[in-house]
């Protein structure tokens, strides 16, 4: 039970101080109260000279849009938001008076004993009253809301607009029910995803994190803390793959009568190579998905098989298209990391062990950089990752399990809202973590500069959202519209909010809060910067060699 509640349900007064000293001024009245809010006429000088003010109660500037202010209940006060902001008029004349907007944001009660000095929650348990007076914030009433500072926070920035006030982000609220960080390119995203990852594993060392990195932004942001992957050291084995994944590999999505029989041949080819090269597992317990190590020249000499079975030449196709697309992932270098011979043998625990951190050895995050991934197959890669981190999650439960963090950057290439994509099993792996991943211990954090290309499936999951500026007005309708809870006031502003700053909305904070993010530390800034073309443009070029250097790391790319 709650130490402030005794076994009457009843609040422990002992530790509530309900008489606050009132500020001195107001900055105006209710006029108006609604369910979702309340209209307040505020005198536009007081405003003015408490804006100019910055100290005693009105450290919080009152007439900002997004800035909070405060009403007093029958117990404590009942915290709101500023919406927008009107001019009231009289004969075309413009009167010393505004009208205010404003949106409800929770109620808070002092509680000077308690580490915050006040016990804040969300929604409205005593709606005020026409007439009734409207009054700035303090920093302690900020503080107040946003400052927990125990093991389960951490500090991501500062609250708006005075930024000095930490924003405090609950660990569990975060990733027990999903994040996204959402922006246009250019706002900070990256640096604040950085920043996000690396306050968690200052909070949390022995975490499990996997990173699906498809520009290289990360591996110098986490160089002192994560083990990276690229083609040059990952290994993901073709026998990972479930059926679906085969399929997407070596067949393709095309749509013709051939597909439907291609399809079929590769399953009973499939099933033949996995039990045919298994000796420790009863045939009747495998199936097509089953991730046991087979052989690719089992399934070639299975086709050849099948096809001396065959009278009609025709019928030959679909076997002669499966086993040119097998021996075409076999010869290609650039898919060695995949199908190279050396990956024949059994070694899914030394695979899921390196990419999932298990164990952690001091460095609790994988970057997995896709960059050097052939564009044909890295939907596939991302799927079986994701599929991977899920189903291990299911199987180890009850057995010693840890929860593990995905973080997937441009989620929209990944989980696009267009049906139509080839590749359908990566989108499935991802939302099916989105709807399910919380059942059992995996967390999800999607990234994306273009919110309205990302399946609406995945977005409306994530119980958390930052939210950076954006500049396309589809984007800020649709991130409005997946909003896990109201924030209008702060809603309309995204087109305006600075860089690093965010609007932070859902369970994760303790109340919806626009926040200006921290800056990392030089040597832990992803590097996604911009060329600084003002200065590139006046260098001459020093190296002679760097076209001929730059073509030939170009064609070893797939050694």
């Amino acid at each position: 039970m709650d130490k402030r509640v005794n076994e009457n349900g009843v609040t422990d007064m002992s530790i509530l101080e309900l008489k606050d000293t009132e500020p001195v001024r107001e900055v105006g009245y209710i006029a108006e109260v609604s369910g979702n809010g309340v209209k307040a006429i505020c005198n536009l000088k007081t405003l003015r000279d408490m804006s100019d003010a910055g100290d005693g109660e009105a450290e919080y500037s009152p007439g900002q849009i997004g800035s909070i202010l405060k009403i007093k209940v029958s117990k404590g006060y009942l915290f709101v938001t500023v919406r927008d902001i009107k001019a009231l008029r009289s004969d075309g004349q413009i009167l010393n008076k505004v009208e205010m907007r404003l949106d409800y944001l929770g109620h808070g009660i002092r509680a000077p004993k308690t580490e915050k000095g006040m016990i804040f929650d969300r929604g409205v348990t005593d709606f005020p009253l026409p007439g009734q007076p409207i009054y700035p914030v303090s920093l302690d009433d900020i503080e107040g809301i946003f400052g927990d500072n125990d093991s389960n926070h951490f500090h991501l920035g500062h609250v708006f607009p005075q930024y000095i006030t930490p924003a405090s982000i609950n660990i569990d609220a975060l990733l027990g029910k999903h994040f996204s960080i959402l922006g246009s390119t250019g706002t900070g995203k990256s640096c604040t995803v950085a920043l996000l990852i690396r306050r968690i594993v200052e909070r949390l060392p022995d975490a499990h994190i996997i990173m699906l990195d498809p520009h290289n932004e990360y591996e110098t942001a986490f160089s002192d803390c994560a083990q990276h992957f690229d083609i040059n050291n990952l290994r993901l084995p073709y026998w990972m793959m479930n059926f679906e994944e085969h399929v997407e590999m070596f067949i393709g999505a095309y749509n013709s009568k051939d597909r439907m029989i291609e399809t079929d041949v590769l399953r009973r080819c499939l099933y033949e190579a996995r039990v045919d090269n298994n000796e420790n597992m009863s045939s009747e317990l495998i199936t097509v998905d089953t991730p046991i190590p087979y052989k690719l020249s089992y399934m070639l000499a299975f086709l050849d098989q099948e096809m001396g079975k065959l009278d009609n030449p025709e019928s030959l196709t679909p076997y002669l298209r499966l086993k040119n697309k097998i021996d075409e992932l076999r010869r290609d270098t650039r898919f060695g990391f995949m199908f190279s011979g050396m990956l024949v043998n059994d070694t899914l625990n030394s695979i899921i062990g390196n990419l999932l951190r298990f164990p952690v050895n001091n460095k609790p995050v994988s970057t997995i950089d896709l960059s050097g991934v052939p564009s044909e197959i890295v939907n596939v890669v991302v799927s079986v990752i994701s599929r991977t981190v899920f189903d291990f999650a299911v199987w180890s439960r009850g057995n010693d399990a840890r929860p593990i963090l995905l973080v997937c950057e441009e989620a929209h290439r990944y989980v696009p809202t267009d049906n139509s994509t080839i590749f359908n099993s990566t989108r499935k792996a991802i939302e099916r973590i989105a709807k399910e991943g919380r059942k059992y211990g995996v967390s999800m954090g999607l990234v994306s500069q273009r919110p309205a290309e990302l399946s609406e499936s995945a977005l409306s999951q994530c119980g958390t959202i930052f939210a950076m500026r954006m500049n396309n007005e589809r984007d800020q309708k649709f991130v409005s519209h997946i909003m896990p809870e109201g924030a209008e006031g702060s809603l309309n502003s995204l087109s305006s909010l600075q860089n690093r700053e965010a609007l932070a909305v859902g369970e994760g904070v303790e109340a919806p809060v626009r926040l200006l993010i921290d800056k990392l530390d030089k040597d832990h800034l992803p590097s996604s910067g911009s060329p600084s073309y003002s200065v590139d443009w006046q260098l001459g070029l020093e190296d002679h060699g760097f076209v001929n250097k730059t073509i030939e790391t170009w064609r070893r790319a797939g050694q």
